[in-house]
């Protein structure tokens, strides 16, 4: 039976909680765990994810078989993955069916898809992609590993994300454009031309 830990308790995760309650089968609290790492989540969001009957661990459980980060920010999703990875853990999934994802990409690792989100044809999808509420990929987009799109943005045709980059809410990223690896494109922004790396 599949085990899985949400790594997080903040505001995020309590999202993909959300999410993956919305599933078909149901993520019960039962077969879920939320690891809240000691001295970085807070106590008021620990007892909200408590509240909601998940059981709260300052560790990696012993029973976990998989895993998924919930965090938004793309290094720490990065250091919660080499973690678990190194537990032997097999990342988790967690795809609303509110949005809409071609089949070839629902399981691609670690993805986490909000509701009311489009991807669209020809896409690629790198590891633990997130993409918040709201979101749409056009067509022959390509997103690199631990991207996090927020809730509202829009990436129009042939647009390359690079790893760890994180959209604010609402951007928006003309045809053709590239964000470099760990760029951070602003609220509301309109990209018309290329970001650096960093």
């Amino acid at each position: 039976m599949q085990r899985l830990v949400v790594m997080g308790a903040g505001g995020h995760a309590r999202e993909v909680l959300d999410v993956l309650e919305s599933l078909p089968d149901g993520q019960a609290p039962g077969r879920t765990t939320v690891f809240a790492e000691p001295g970085v989540t807070t106590a008021a969001a620990t007892a909200l994810v408590r509240e909601r009957g998940y059981e709260v661990a300052d560790a990696l459980p012993a029973d976990a078989t998989h895993y998924l980060p919930a965090v938004g920010d793309p290094g720490l999703r990065r250091r919660f993955v080499t973690m678990a990875e190194e537990r032997g853990l097999l990342p988790g999934r967690a795809v609303s069916p509110l949005s809409t994802v071609p089949d070839v990409l629902r399981d691609s690792p670690g993805l986490v898809v909000f509701p009311r989100s489009h991807v669209s044809t020809n896409v690629t999808l790198g590891r633990h992609c997130h993409l918040n509420t709201g979101c749409q990929v056009s067509h022959d987009g390509w997103l690199g590993d631990r991207v996090t799109l927020s809730p509202g943005v829009l990436l129009a045709g042939a647009v390359v994300v690079e790893d760890d980059a994180f959209l604010g809410v609402g951007a928006v990223v003309l045809p053709g454009r590239r964000i470099g690896r760990g760029a951070v494109v602003g609220a509301g922004a309109v990209v018309v031309h290329d970001v650096a790396p960093g």
